[in-house]
């Protein structure tokens, strides 16, 4: 039966894997977040841009249109400032995907070791049924002669 001498090793590294996935799927989750929070600020932005021209087109007071320019600066503002957190983050989701890769590189090489320990144990196994079998082969011919 073929026992693969580091198979404890390969565990370890199949469970750092799993540990690597999940932290990079968690700092995708939150650059995805981010993005979706930078895209409904600019949904705000459009949607306050036709809200006031319908109303510049009813009211000619510029009341309203300074409460719009105040609060189109201020999601301009939130999504300068999300877009700076973003790249910074987005420094921080390529650390975690070369760490992702690094570990899985480690898996795989483990993984190559056993596929090639095993192939040596049933080529091992191979042989030596071979031999056998000649020689169960030869047993029989010098006794049936």
């Amino acid at each position: 039966m073929f026992r693969f001498r580091l198979q404890h090793v390969l565990e370890i590294r199949e469970r750092l894997e799993r540990i690597k996935q999940k932290d990079y799927s968690l700092a995708l989750l939150e650059a995805q977040r981010m993005e979706h929070e930078i895209a409904a600020r600019k949904v705000d932005i459009r949607r306050s841009g036709d809200q006031m021209d319908a109303l510049r087109q009813s009211s000619p007071s510029a009341f309203p249109l300074q409460l719009h320019v105040n609060y189109r600066q201020r999601l301009d503002g939130e999504i300068g400032r999300l877009g700076e957190s973003l790249n910074e983050y987005q420094q921080v989701l390529e650390a975690r995907r070369r760490e992702l890769v690094e570990a899985r590189r480690a898996r795989r090489t483990m993984e190559i070791l056993r596929d090639k320990a095993q192939a040596r144990y049933e080529q091992r196994l191979s042989r030596r049924e071979r031999a056998d079998m000649d020689e169960v082969a030869a047993n029989y011919h010098t006794f049936k002669a």
